[in-house]
């Protein structure tokens, strides 16, 4: 990506030092009265050219390893986090189209902005001859499908702070402590007025998660130059004409 800009910016350092030797030496020349360059003159003007340059490869210099950082920072956190925080994103947004298509449930972002998919399994052991039930178990079901959900989120961008945005950060670390207390937890908050109000920061903070992690993801792949999605990168809501399309 950046060896275009390097390109660029060398052009135009080449052609700023041009104009600075063009414009430079007629007023020098002048201001000598308009003689001829003696000795002294000469080596004024190749040090003041000398200075020019060896300013200009400082600069670009400074300007080539500061791109450099960012492009391989933009790399990283595309990789390391949102790649796969976006992968958690779909799953949800299929499963959200999926319910919509074969069962008719409209269930748009604003009201239900994750669907974590849950998966138990029953045991019972019964009596041969009677039939009667002795013993049943039921525990929930962990894999690949089930392990993406709204906790594993949240962990997974305070893992990995040091590549989140701010905004990611602030919200998965207020996240963390209103998931703890609200309903869904299974945390029993007697206070009515606390308890609904631990309700509404894990939905606000979870939607507000959800669409930055949507609009960061397409921020990096337009900053790496891969295919993303403009819709997506503006509004933060999940485009699934991939899920449609036939």
């Amino acid at each position: 990506m950046w060896d275009g800009v390097l390109l660029l910016a060398m052009v135009a350092g080449f052609f700023f030092l041009g104009l600075f030797i063009k414009n430079y030496l007629p007023t020098y020349m002048n201001e000598k009265g308009k003689n001829l360059a003696t000795k002294e003159d000469i080596g004024d003007i190749t040090q003041k050219t000398e200075e020019v340059k060896n300013m200009f490869q400082k600069e670009f210099a400074d300007f080539s390893t500061e791109l450099r950082f960012k492009n391989d920072f933009y790399y990283k956190q595309y990789s390391q986090l949102y790649a796969k925080l976006y992968a958690i994103v779909a799953q949800s947004e299929y499963f959200r189209y999926f319910a919509e298509r074969y069962h008719g449930l409209n269930s748009p972002m604003d009201d239900v902005p994750f669907f974590e998919i849950h998966g138990k399994r029953t045991e019972m052991k019964a009596d041969l001859f009677s039939g009667a039930i002795l013993s049943q178990k039921t525990e929930e079901m962990t894999d690949s499908v089930t392990e993406y959900n709204k906790k594993q989120i949240c962990d997974f961008i305070i893992t990995n702070g040091d590549v989140a945005s701010q905004k990611l950060l602030k919200l998965a670390i207020a996240y963390r402590f209103a998931h703890r207390h609200y309903s869904g937890s299974g945390k029993n908050v007697e206070d009515e007025k606390l308890k609904k109000a631990f309700d509404d920061e894990e939905f606000e903070l979870i939607k507000k998660i959800v669409r930055t992690i949507i609009m960061d993801y397409n921020t990096l792949r337009k900053d790496i130059k891969l295919e993303y999605s403009l819709s997506e990168l503006e509004t933060g809501l999940f485009d699934d004409q991939e899920f449609k399309s036939k």
